[in-house]
């Protein structure tokens, strides 16, 4: 009995030992197929994200760069980038929305000779939704495979790692307040939301305040007469020498508007100045006349239309002319204004409240958003409407060579108090007087309740007025 129970104990501790040893192998295979697989994905994730750099600094270096990489190699692998670049001169891409898998989906042009591969993993011809990008957005799909396909050994499997990366040049409608420089100066009383910002020195009298975080090309000065005396609240932080330029580019403007907006000019051919009236309706339509000023200057029948239909991208541009404005807006709009070297011409007018119909602080998932861009001045109308009355302003407002603010009548108004209520912000080459001021702060005018709108970080009025270097926004992986 004992030689066999010895023989059996052998076997067993045999059979024990052949399993784990079959374990231990098993185990050591995986272990060296899982090093294997991790591998080939840091390489190809390596590839993916060195190729959104190249583009990305590609596009830094010339903003119209829309060529991408087609089987670039590159570090035993192979690089692929799409790019779709509205500034870009290429005609042969084709648009496709691209599915990559668990990610959101998104639109990129790539060459013609790709879409039949792209379309077979379930893209789809055309732009995701439907909708464009924005006439400024750069969208980058970057795509790293490793190993090399041609090169790769018959028991690995290449891996395909991808990165989305969007670039979009800063578009000012994040400012709550932005000027060049300051002839009317932040006082006691004086309340700023949202980024602020002066290509210049800060001047500051009293105790205003700023919510969002200021900036400046030079320091702070603080005005010192009469009172009262104090130091402003800098509640988001103060940095100086941040300089930002303002471009004007009434081309690109004038070309979007052709391309599914609307242009309002003299249609004679004379360049004779056009001045515009429109309201807008609370029910998505605009009701609108316009006159020339061609002798008569009579003008002519009102008409109504959807907002929608009107100008399809939101972009309406009136050539050498100005423009009164007013009403409740349901959708989204910007108004350029041009005065193209006629006098007179390249200015807005707020005749009466000008609002949304969904109001964000109320409606969080409101699309409603207005965007009013004057060459000259944009200014509150003496009338009616608004003597001795609160004003509403609901839009991002830039004037290009002048400023923002309410008629002078306005202001000296009679010993009168009111307040202008603005959600949005101000973009100007100065800053403009809104009110009488003394001892104790604003006796007459408008009082200036401004508040920031938060929706304008990450989303803006169509083809509104953007800086020209390219930013990155996202970088997906």
């Amino acid at each position: 009995m004992g030689g066999k129970a010895a023989m059996l104990l052998v076997l067993g501790f045999s059979l024990i030992f052949l399993v784990f040893g079959n374990n231990f192998n098993s185990l050591t295979t995986r272990a060296v197929d899982n090093n294997s697989r991790y591998y080939t994905e840091t390489m190809a994730h390596n590839i993916a994200v060195a190729g959104a750099n190249l583009a990305s600094n590609a596009v830094f270096m010339n903003r119209s760069w829309d060529s991408g990489y087609k089987d670039l190699h590159y570090q035993g692998g192979i690089l692929n980038v799409y790019i779709t670049n509205p500034s870009g001169y290429s005609g042969s891409k084709v648009k496709v929305c691209h599915k990559p898998g668990t990610k959101a989906e998104h639109t990129i042009s790539i060459a013609s000779s790709a879409v039949p591969a792209h379309l077979a993993h379930g893209d789809y011809l055309g732009e995701c939704g439907g909708s464009s990008s924005g006439d400024s957005l750069v969208t980058i799909y970057s795509e790293g495979i490793f190993p090399d396909p041609a090169n790769c050994p018959p028991n690995i499997t290449p891996d395909t790692f991808s990165v989305y990366v969007e670039l979009q040049p800063s578009n000012f409608a994040k400012y709550g307040n932005y000027y060049e420089s300051m002839s009317a100066i932040p006082a006691t009383g004086d309340t700023f939301s949202g980024p602020f910002h002066v290509n210049s020195t800060l001047k500051t009298w009293g105790s205003p305040v700023f919510l969002g975080k200021v900036t400046s090309k030079g320091g702070w000065e603080k005005v010192m007469w009469g009172h009262p005396v104090g130091d402003p609240e800098f509640q988001g932080g103060y940095q100086s020498g941040v300089k930002v330029e303002r471009p004007w580019d009434t081309t690109h403007f004038r070309t979007r508007a052709m391309m599914g907006g609307h242009i309002i000019r003299d249609t004679t051919g004379s360049g004779k100045r056009v001045d515009v009236e429109l309201e807008f309706l609370s029910n998505g339509k605009i009701k609108y006349r316009y006159k020339i000023f061609d002798g008569s200057a009579t003008w002519t029948p009102y008409e109504v239309k959807n907002l929608t239909t009107f100008a399809p991208n939101g972009l309406i541009y009136i050539e050498k002319g100005n423009l009164y404005v007013k009403g409740t807006l349901k959708g989204k709009a910007t108004i350029v204004v041009t005065q193209n070297g006629v006098s007179n011409c390249g200015n807005i007018f707020q005749t009466d409240d000008l609002k949304y119909k969904n109001d964000p602080r109320d409606d969080p998932n409101s699309e409603d958003m207005l965007g009013l861009v004057a060459e000259k001045n944009i200014r509150l109308q003496y009338n009616n409407d608004t003597k001795h009355e609160d004003i509403i302003t609901q839009a991002s407002m830039y004037s290009k060579d002048g400023n923002v603010g309410p008629d002078d009548a306005l202001v000296n108004n009679d010993g009168y108090l009111a307040s202008w209520k603005i959600l949005g912000g101000i973009i100007a080459k100065k800053t403009r007087v809104t009110a009488r001021y003394h001892s104790t702060g604003p006796y007459k005018g408008y009082r200036f309740v401004h508040e920031f709108d938060e929706r304008f970080y990450t989303k803006v009025p169509p083809y509104f007025p953007h800086a020209k270097k390219y930013e990155v926004v996202s970088w997906f992986e």
